[in-house]
């Protein structure tokens, strides 16, 4: 049963409840039956409109920032190479922008939007918008002033050409806009725009050892990186349709997953499989390579997974 059904039910049950007993009723009928019969219409007329001044009420209410249901497939962790619910998007950004990056682990999830002709490394590298949930802002170049998102409360910080929003709905929720024009007007109507989204799942292109991909972004459907979070464990994972560029590194042969790959200036191993390329970084550079070929053995790449959502406005 959903919200409305319940919203409808209990409308119900209390108008039922307040409806006295019906002998007096039936023996006012059998005296005036016409006048009564105006009458009763004209209280169950006002009822129902009770009913749909609780239920429209109800519905008012319930449009902020309602989370996905528990039991919607979208909303929990899945099994395969989906990771987990991406359950906020804006309805409101500059004109142009597109989404090009995604990012979910451990509860935490960003997604980001740039022009839709910006390059590989648009984000962080140009104009963007982007929306994260599930943790608050921790960097800090302005002072932070209360303002409000759709009545509640907030805060925003504003210095040059940034801004973030920062506010509270069923999860902490950032807006944090770079490089734009009138960036804290920016920031306010993306952040006053964002609802719920129970359909984006985040899906992993791959895993390794059980970990799955945690960040994802793109120029194109055809044209996309993703890649494990440094950081969590001895070697950083990159699955991509870009060939990595060595920038004049010493390179020299070595074999892994049946095929001929390179370590490039001895932290980095990288194989060419099909038309993806896949890559290990050892952090520091000092890990053994046939450690780092070990983890490149184990990666595991996704049957199948959605690109579509790249640079899709």
């Amino acid at each position: 049963m959903n919200d409305t059904e319940q919203l409808i039910k209990d409308a119900l049950g209390q108008l039922a409840e307040r409806t006295p007993h019906p002998g007096p009723t039936l023996n006012a009928l059998r005296r005036k039956r016409k006048r009564q019969r105006n009458n009763i219409f004209l209280i169950a007329t006002a009822g129902m409109a009770a009913v749909v001044v609780l239920i429209f009420a109800g519905v008012i209410a319930s449009d902020r920032y309602t989370p996905p249901n528990a039991n919607d497939a979208a909303a929990a962790l899945i099994p395969g190479n989906a990771t987990g619910a991406l359950k906020y998007q804006p309805h409101w950004l500059p004109d142009g922008f597109a989404e090009t990056f995604r990012f979910v682990h451990e509860g935490r999830t960003t997604r980001a939007w740039v022009p839709a002709d910006a390059p590989a490394d648009g984000y962080g590298g140009g104009p963007s918008v982007a929306l994260l949930s599930g943790d608050g802002y921790s960097g800090d170049f302005a002072q932070w002033r209360d303002v409000t998102v759709r009545g509640l409360k907030a805060r925003v910080q504003a210095s040059g050409d940034r801004a973030v929003v920062e506010w509270k709905a069923q999860d902490t929720l950032v807006v944090l806009v770079d490089r734009v024009s009138d960036p804290e007007a920016t920031a306010l109507r993306v952040a006053d725009s964002v609802r719920a989204d129970s359909n984006a799942t985040f899906e992993a292109p791959f895993k390794v050892k059980g970990q799955q991909a945690a960040a994802f972004s793109g120029t194109s459907p055809g044209d996309w990186s993703a890649g494990t979070t440094p950081g969590r464990g001895p070697v950083e994972v990159t699955v991509s349709k870009r060939k990595p560029e060595y920038g004049g590194a010493e390179t020299t042969p070595v074999t892994v997953r049946g095929k001929q790959g390179v370590v490039v200036g001895g932290g980095t191993v990288t194989v060419q499989e099909g038309d993806l390329w896949i890559t290990a970084t050892t952090h520091p550079a000092d890990k053994p390579v046939d450690e780092i070929v070990a983890v490149l053995n184990d990666v595991e790449i996704a049957s199948n997974f959605d690109t579509g959502w790249i640079r899709k406005k």
